[in-house]
C-alpha cells in the first residue's frame, strides 16, 4: 500500500474499523433486574430512615442518593462479575487448545 494509494488506504481503513457488539440479552436483563433491586433496597432503607411523620426534604435527598448508590454498585460488581467470567471463558478456551495441541503426534 503507497501513498499514492489514497482510495485503496480509505478502503483499508473503512474495513478495518471495529465493529460494536450488542449487549446479550442473558446478561443485560439479570444485570439490570440486579440493579433494580439495588435501587429498591437503597429506597426501601431511605424509607425506613423517615418517620410516620412523612420525609423532610433531606431525607429525601439523602434517600434518593442512597438508592441510586445501591443502583450503581450493583451495576458496576455485576459488570466486573461478567467481564471476568467472560476472560475466564476465553482463557479456558485457549488452554483447551494449547492442550489439543500437545495431545497430537509430533509431525516429523
Amino acid at each position: 500500500m503507497s501513498a499514492a494509494d489514497p482510495e485503496r488506504s480509505q478502503a483499508m481503513s473503512q474495513t478495518e474499523q471495529p465493529t460494536r457488539r450488542l449487549p446479550n440479552p442473558w446478561v443485560a436483563i439479570p444485570v439490570l433486574i440486579a440493579a433494580a433491586v439495588g435501587y429498591f433496597v437503597g429506597s426501601r432503607v431511605a424509607g425506613l430512615s423517615c418517620g410516620t411523620d412523612g420525609c423532610t426534604g433531606e431525607q429525601i435527598l439523602w434517600g434518593t442518593m442512597g438508592a441510586a448508590v445501591g443502583f450503581i454498585g450493583v451495576l458496576i460488581v455485576s459488570v466486573l462479575v461478567v467481564r471476568s467470567l467472560a476472560e475466564w471463558a476465553a482463557l479456558s478456551e485457549a488452554d483447551k487448545a494449547r492442550r489439543s495441541r500437545r495431545d497430537e503426534p509430533p509431525v516429523c
